[in-house]
């Protein structure tokens, strides 16, 4: 057992070196040779062991009565037949059988079949970016569209509103009749009376009290003046009208 496991050692391929490991040709040379020799080591082993046997068989016939020595000799037959199972899978390896150029095409065409598949790939992706690109720069335009159009209709819009407000102010002085006065009452939301006083207020407010004092004398006294005056644009002389004047709370009067 021993020794037969040491002569398995020695079947083993030796290393390839640098040079034909680079060539594929030359691998596959140097290990059809290495298979070759290992096949012929083996040839030998087996003529050695054979003529071994036939030693000992004469050896135990001038011995005397031979040993039962079967089962040894049924463990070497046995591993004999592994051996032999061994080397005839090595004879029948795709790789002796078809040769190092087989392979060399094989592996070329691989290699091209690769950088092919790596091209259409680049190609595809490509093809994606430059797709997606023009998506971008679509809707970038619409957006830039957008936000022009946005920006005009706020600029008239703005405008609009400015060029109202003038001619609110500006316009009705040009108005024939009391359209001016409509168009105040109408922006101040109240009948032009109201909007007059409003007005007058606002720009001088002790005239407009003058105003609401004289109007209230007139309310209380309205027959004794309308007399007065009457009789002052008959006359033509200076009238002297009685005026009574009630008593109330401040600013009742308004």
């Amino acid at each position: 057992m021993t020794e037969l496991d040491d002569d398995r050692e020695g079947f083993e391929p030796e290393a390839l070196d640098e040079d034909e490991a680079g060539d594929p040709a030359a691998a596959f040379d140097a290990l059809r040779r290495s298979v070759e020799g290992m096949a012929a080591d083996l040839t030998r082993e087996m003529t050695t062991i054979r003529k071994g046997v036939e030693t000992a068989f004469e050896e135990f016939d001038r011995q005397g009565p031979p040993q039962d020595y079967k089962p040894e000799l049924a463990q070497l037959v046995q591993q004999l037949g592994v051996v032999a199972e061994r080397l005839h899978g090595v004879e029948q390896s795709p790789i002796l059988r078809q040769g190092a150029q087989h392979y060399a095409a094989a592996l070329e065409r691989a290699g091209e079949g690769l950088v092919k598949a790596a091209v259409q790939k680049l190609e595809r992706q490509a093809s994606d970016l430059e797709r997606i690109s023009g998506v971008l720069a679509s809707h970038n335009k619409s957006a830039f569209h957008r936000k022009d159009q946005d920006f005009r209709m706020w600029m008239v819009g703005l405008v609009g509103l400015f060029v109202g407000i003038f001619l609110t102010l500006l316009l009705p002085r040009f108005l024939p009749f009391s359209a001016d006065s409509r168009v105040a009452g109408l922006v101040m939301g109240q009948d032009r009376v109201s909007a007059g006083r409003t007005m007058i207020e606002a720009a001088d407010p002790k005239r407009s009290q003058d105003i609401v004092t004289a109007g209230w004398v007139y309310e209380t006294n309205r027959t004794a003046l309308d007399k007065c005056i009457a009789d002052m644009f008959q006359s033509k002389k200076e009238q002297r009208c009685p005026v009574v004047l009630p008593v109330v709370e401040s600013n009742a009067r308004r």
